[in-house]
């Protein structure tokens, strides 16, 4: 196994703040999104302050769009990026398109949640207050950050080595 390159180790720190959110915060979610609201502990409580900017998160309203949204995000997208870190940490020929995949998908994901919110008027959002609107935004902004980043970073590097490709022929 070799160490990752410098500019290989924001990914893996990214990855890795991912499945960190993804295990605890999210899963919890999944796990209760039904009595959520019920609950009293510090992850509901901290969906609870959520739930200023998206109240289905704080169990009221239509919950299972966003139960679909991080079930996906928990299992599937989860297994995709301890995929990628593998292919980051032994180098393999797959790692771009995969982390172009995984950047596009959770990228485009957050810029739909947020363009259906925007889109509706804000119909789960109880009041239409700044604060209540950045609850809504900034703490979905490291997932669509650093998904973007992610493609834009594997997308140029396709695009270089398909040149490379080009011009050795």
């Amino acid at each position: 196994m070799r160490r990752p390159a410098p500019r290989d180790r924001p990914v893996l720190g990214f990855l890795a703040f991912c499945l960190l959110v993804a295990l605890s915060m999210e899963l919890y979610f999944v796990l209760h999104f039904q009595d959520i609201d019920e609950r009293h502990d510090l992850p509901a409580r901290a969906f609870q302050i959520y739930g200023a900017g998206d109240r289905t998160y704080s169990g009221q309203g239509d919950t299972y769009l966003p139960f679909a949204l991080e079930t996906i995000n928990v299992f599937l997208v989860q297994t995709l990026n301890c995929a990628l870190a593998y292919a980051i940490v032994r180098p393999r020929a797959w790692r771009h398109p995969l982390q172009l995949a995984v950047g596009s998908y959770l990228s485009g994901s957050v810029v739909i949640y947020f363009w259906h919110a925007h889109a509706a008027g804000y119909p789960d959002m109880p009041e239409h207050r700044f604060w209540n609107y950045f609850l809504f935004y900034a703490p979905n902004l490291p997932w669509l950050v650093g998904s973007l980043w992610m493609a834009v970073a594997s997308f140029r590097t396709l695009v270089r080595s398909v040149k490379e490709w080009e011009t050795s022929r």
